[in-house]
């Protein structure tokens, strides 16, 4: 979109300075009688003008604005991006314990500890701390509904500010599979560990996402 503004602002400035100030070099012989070349110049050259006029005025009153205040709400979205990544970090805590990792928010790290655990067992440190029985699939679907509400507030919040791009990786991220399957077999007395591969492989490509996600706001200029 960029590189068509400014091929047409170049267009434009070349026939002003082609047909209204008459610089030779820019100037087109096209064998056509000159009366209809002058209506021709004529409908050009007011078209330049008014092109220019109005991306001069673009740029003053809703880009230049735009700008400035995209530049004060970045640290904004980019912080609530990482409030949408700690919900992944809860989960993977949780599992990461006892478990020898470096980093559990890395993919191949994330996988092992994922593994690690049966996720219809309860989590113990829900028990010790909060005395509550609640099990692995259970704070996945519990994480699942916060990073939605999160992001259907996101877009809400912030949605002049969001890119197409950045909106519709939001729009993934709530809908992957993951969590579906978590709301569905969270309240289920059912194994799980037959399909535990699987069950990992979506957890990954939601994790994914996310990282994703976090590139799309560090990347994105205004």
């Amino acid at each position: 979109m960029q590189s068509l503004l400014v091929l047409a602002i170049v267009l434009c400035i070349w026939s002003i300075l082609a047909i209204q100030l008459d610089v030779s070099f820019l100037i087109l012989n096209v064998g056509w009688e000159q009366s209809l070349c002058d209506k021709i110049n004529t409908v050009y050259v007011n078209l330049s003008y008014s092109f220019i006029a109005g991306y001069i005025f673009y740029i003053l009153t809703i880009y230049v604005p735009h700008s400035i205040n995209y530049k004060k709400i970045q640290p904004v979205l980019i912080q609530k991006v990482q409030i949408i990544k700690s919900s992944f970090r809860n989960i993977l805590l949780e599992f990461s314990r006892g478990v020898n990792v470096d980093d559990y928010m890395e993919v191949e790290s994330a996988r092992q500890v994922l593994l690690s655990k049966n996720w219809t067992s309860y989590i113990p440190m829900f028990q010790r701390l909060y005395n509550t029985n609640m099990s692995y699939i259970a704070h996945i679907n519990i994480e699942g509904k916060n990073i939605k509400q999160q992001v259907l507030d996101f877009i809400q919040t912030y949605q002049q500010f969001l890119t197409t791009e950045q909106i519709c990786a939001l729009e993934e991220l709530s809908s992957m599979h993951i969590f579906r399957i978590a709301s569905q077999f969270s309240q289920m007395n059912i194994n799980l560990q037959p399909g535990i591969n699987s069950l990992v492989d979506e957890f990954i490509l939601a994790l994914e996402k996310v990282y994703e996600i976090e590139k799309l706001f560090s990347d994105k200029e205004c």
